[in-house]
């Protein structure tokens, strides 16, 4: 069976695959390849790169430009997905989280329900987990359970409640074993020190953590 996590991003998608006891990393961005954090991982994570240039002052012109981007991004993600694809596949990926700003959402939701669509009609299983859902899971695998049934990190903290820091905390204790994890590791202090996770390590740890969820769940297929 083949695990694949995905966070979807209108400009760094990250899709992590685990396929006969192998994780692999993906990242399909809009970046420039001599981004800082581009160079610094490029040797863990497979960069798929393409262009999005919205110069127009046309509002009907740029949201056209958009699904043709989306429609050129999704199906790159789903060529390389129906490539592995060589036995039950099992695709898991978050649901919206509604506290993004309205626009953004729409888009993510366009570009979302593109790559859904297209996974779903190659007959590839799709799990939509909730946000809230995938924290607990995880944190339940890192950190002690509560009388409550709660798990909480060293500072008391819900695992409902993590950040992507907190999330980025878990992920290196996991047993994940692959060359990006490593990375981590070794420059967490680095990573962990702006207020916020700098692109791609956001999205690709959330696949990540998505894949070890499906892992979670089908383990005893696997």
């Amino acid at each position: 069976m083949i695990i694949i996590g995905i966070d979807p991003s209108l400009n760094s998608t990250a899709i992590s695959i685990y396929k006969n006891g192998i994780f692999s990393v993906y990242n399909y961005t809009n970046k420039d390849p001599k981004y800082k954090w581009i160079k610094e991982v490029q040797e863990h994570v497979n960069f798929k790169f393409h262009e999005y240039n919205d110069e127009t002052d046309s509002f009907s012109e740029s949201e056209t430009e958009k699904i043709r981007v989306y429609d050129i991004v999704t199906d790159k993600i789903f060529n390389d997905i129906k490539q592995i694809s060589d036995q039950q596949t099992e695709v898991f990926i978050e649901g919206y989280s509604y506290s993004s700003a309205q626009g953004r959402l729409i888009d993510l939701v366009t570009f979302s329900t593109l790559l859904r669509i297209k996974l779903v009609k190659h007959g590839i299983n799709l799990n939509v987990i909730p946000p809230s859902t995938l924290k607990k899971t995880i944190a339940e695998q890192v950190y002690p359970i509560d009388k409550k049934g709660i798990a909480r990190d060293e500072n008391n903290k819900a695992g409902g409640g993590f950040d992507k820091k907190d999330m980025m905390k878990c992920l290196i204790q996991l047993d994940i074993n692959c060359d990006y994890i490593d990375y981590l590791k070794t420059n967490k202090d680095i990573l962990l020190k702006p207020k916020s996770l700098a692109k791609p390590f956001d999205d690709c740890n959330d696949s990540l953590l998505l894949c070890y969820y499906g892992i979670i769940n089908f383990k005893s297929l696997i």
